[in-house]
């Protein structure tokens, strides 16, 4: 390998790295990801080690906080170690009846200096006087270790944000999806191993930095991950050293004893050497010899492994061939640029492979890289779109959903009417069948629903304008709903009002949500929280957190938590196991950088589908945060132009949010990096008729599909409800959504 050169300073290097860790969370190599993390030292990924903690996985938070700090780096350091240790010496007893906690004081412990550890003596002879008294603690009466965890996951993130070690590492860089690529393709646009032009050269690449900056353990496990490139000096450098169990795990990465001949011959050499490594044998020179034979026999099978022999070889070249081509690359693009800025956030985005460098010169001497430009769907023809039948008023729609399993759309209005689409054939009956796009000669036309009795689900109307709240949840085959008044519960097969409560003066409903297995949480307008048992019908707890009314609530099975949204400003976390007040943040406009101060009142959260980051959304902005401490993880301001941000909502596979505006528009994101893959202007669906007369209709409200990650329902300010889906098999935005197989339509028809 030849020299480079280029003096490589340490902002690339560093740059660098975070390039590759997005490239690495991009791809899905999540261990490499993490080694990459401590072996660099760039990024702590506090929600990744706050994960350990709430699991229990004591020695797996302390080995990751480890490779970043120890316990005689700095005060805020040891007091990291010192409550980490606490917490689990605080719940060894329940695991050991004392003796784990006698170990964790004498090795663990022992790491903090002496004048920390005076602190715990004490406790370990209590623990040690009172052993009689000890015992397993059942659930009834036990100390609430998921609270204990998840406060210590606060505490231990601002002893974070104070520490000097972690300091510029807990805030991962803005980046355009898969910058690494896009940045390789504007200096490399053909694919060829040299260059790096594909995803597997540019891996190549990644591997070739690995081993220069030494991060053996990120290399050998990203080799793993990726299967790209065999190893077999590595592979014969475990099995020298006589650990086996690397060995193993290194090659049946790359292929199985019943893969072939080779490969199974190959995984019984190992057996051999583990054998020759625990039992005695003949002489000293007729061991080591065997074993030498037993080491070129396994390198010459896997020569003739065909699951093998394309990955032994790696391609020649420069010294630091990646750095070198991300700062060519930056050097030229910047000129180009707009604002020719050193910032990563700038990387461009551009389609992989995307030309010849003649032509992808020309594109950037025009503006921006040009096929950056953003999806637009301008006219109906250009995604499959259904306007749902309605014969009733014209009311904003304030509520909308798909129920849990998608067999119906239900809305509310400002009316106080509920309104309810199936695609079902008989009055009594609800389809099976989903709704999603459908083909008219396969699935019925959507109708609204009205049962036989002539029945409609109407809701108390609030005594004022001011106090028309309107909010529903469907249990079962159960609906309850409020529109300022009692809340109304609902047969959704034969919309009779079986059941009522609640007041219709103040305090008044404003926002409830169930939680498993018979929780009802209603948010009222003085801002506390009533937990009502459905199977006793009595209240079993009164939160109080916020000053002013309640505007949204989520839940989260996965921490236990109840998450709840003032009027105030305020966020707060509830544990759903005691009912205590985990954390609470008193201006959410304070949670991530703002464009301006001016503060945003809170209109909607809702955990993604995995029950683990929480979707906070405002008028102006919307943003990211982690479960249970609420550390944002991104936010999202859009274009002065846009007006105000009036819904958003996950997808239900959580790839891309839906993003409502009062200018007429919704805009899909990618859920992650909040990048823009596509713009509907819904002008085009609400305005089908050339006239002189225009309206403007906005949408309201936003709901997803349960199943189809790509649809959407929409509720306008006019009281209509719309349908959409990308055309053919892609999602939004993407290539794949522009081929429409023959069938523009793709069933679903754009009736008015």
């Amino acid at each position: 390998m030849g020299d480079s050169t280029m003096i490589l300073d340490e902002t690339n290097r560093k740059n660098l790295i975070f390039l590759i860790l997005q490239f690495l969370h991009e791809e899905g190599y999540e261990k490499s990801l993490h080694l990459l993390e401590q072996d660099s030292g760039a990024f702590f990924d506090y929600s990744y080690f706050s994960g350990f903690i709430t699991n229990g996985k004591w020695k797996d938070a302390e080995d990751y906080l480890s490779a970043f700090t120890s316990p005689h780096t700095n005060t805020f350091s040891r007091k990291m170690f010192f409550d980490l240790y606490k917490c689990k010496f605080s719940e060894a007893p329940d695991r050991s009846g004392g003796s784990e906690s006698a170990n964790i004081f004498s090795n663990d412990l022992r790491r903090i200096p002496a004048r920390i550890i005076i602190i715990l003596s004490s406790a370990v002879t209590i623990l040690f006087l009172n052993a009689d008294l000890i015992e397993i603690p059942e659930k009834t009466g036990s100390v609430d270790k998921a609270l204990v965890r998840a406060s210590l996951c606060v505490d231990l993130r601002k002893l974070a944000e104070s520490n000097p070690s972690l300091c510029g590492k807990l805030v991962f860089p803005n980046l355009n999806k898969s910058a690494l690529l896009s940045l390789i393709s504007l200096i490399c646009p053909n694919s060829n191993v040299r260059m790096g032009g594909s995803k597997e050269d540019l891996i190549r690449l990644i591997l070739q930095f690995l081993h220069e900056a030494k991060y053996k353990n990120t290399l050998h496990r990203f080799e793993q991950e990726t299967k790209v490139f065999f190893n077999v000096n590595y592979l014969a450098e475990v099995m020298k050293l006589g650990e086996m169990g690397k060995a193993e795990e290194y090659l049946a990465a790359f292929t199985d004893k019943h893969a072939n001949i080779y490969s199974k011959a190959m995984f019984l050499e190992l057996q051999k050497l583990k054998w020759f490594a625990t039992t005695p044998s003949g002489s000293l020179d007729n061991t080591t010899s065997q074993k030498t034979k037993l080491l070129a026999s396994v390198g010459m099978l896997a020569k003739k492994n065909p699951a093998l022999r394309d990955k032994l070889s790696f391609p020649k070249m420069a010294k630091s061939r990646l750095l070198t081509l991300m700062k060519q690359t930056m050097d030229w693009w910047r000129p180009h640029s707009c604002s020719n800025s050193k910032s990563l956030e700038d990387i461009p985005v551009v389609p992989y492979l995307c030309g010849e460098p003649s032509s992808l010169e020309n594109k950037l001497n025009r503006t921006k890289v040009g096929n950056c430009k953003l999806k637009e769907i301008n006219h109906p023809s250009e995604c499959s779109s259904l306007v749902l039948p309605n014969y009733w008023s014209g009311e904003r729609i304030a509520c909308l959903t798909y129920s849990p399993c998608g067999d119906y759309i239900l809305a509310l209005a400002d009316d106080a009417t509920h309104k309810l689409w199936t695609w079902s054939t008989g009055q009594n009956e609800f389809c099976k069948h989903t709704p999603r796009v459908l083909k008219e000669d396969v699935f019925p036309k959507p109708r609204l629903h009205q049962p036989m009795s002539g029945k409609t689900m109407k809701n108390e109307i609030a005594t004022s304008v001011e106090d028309s709240t309107s909010c529903f949840a469907i249990k079962g085959s159960y609906l309850f709903s409020t529109s300022g008044g009692k809340i109304a519960v609902f047969d959704l097969k034969s919309f009779e009002r079986v059941a009522s409560f609640g007041s219709p003066i103040k305090p008044t409903a404003t926002y409830f949500i169930f939680i498993p297995v018979d929780l009802l949480a209603v948010g009222l307008d003085d801002g506390s929280i009533l937990i009502h048992c459905l199977s006793s019908r009595k209240i079993k707890e009164k939160l109080d957190g916020h000053d002013q009314r309640i505007t949204c609530l989520a839940f989260s099975r996965c921490f236990n938590v109840l998450v709840s949204s003032g009027a105030d400003g305020k966020l707060c976390v509830w544990s759903t196991k005691r009912w205590l007040k985990l954390t609470s943040i008193d201006s959410i406009q304070n949670f991530c950088t703002r464009r301006n101060n001016v503060p945003s009142l809170v209109t909607q959260i809702q955990f993604d589908p995995y029950q683990i980051e929480l979707l906070v959304v405002q008028d102006k902005w919307i943003s990211r945060h982690a479960a249970p401490t609420l550390d944002c993880l991104s936010q999202w301001v859009p274009d002065e132009s846009e007006a105000a941000i009036t819904s958003a909502t996950y997808s239900s596979d959580g790839e891309i949010i839906c993003v409502g505006f009062r200018s007429e528009s919704i805009k899909i994101l990618d859920s992650m990096t909040f990048l823009i893959k596509c713009r509907i202007n819904l002008t085009a669906f609400t305005q089908p008729i050339p006239s002189n007369i225009r309206v403007k209709v906005y949408p309201a409200v936003v709901a997803a599909h349960p199943s189809h990650p790509s649809q959407i329902s929409v509720g306008l300010s006019n009281g209509k409800v719309i349908v959409l889906q990308p055309l053919g098999r892609g999602g939004w935005g993407e290539a794949d959504a522009l081929e429409d197989d023959g069938d523009n339509s793709d069933g679903l028809e754009h009736c008015y």
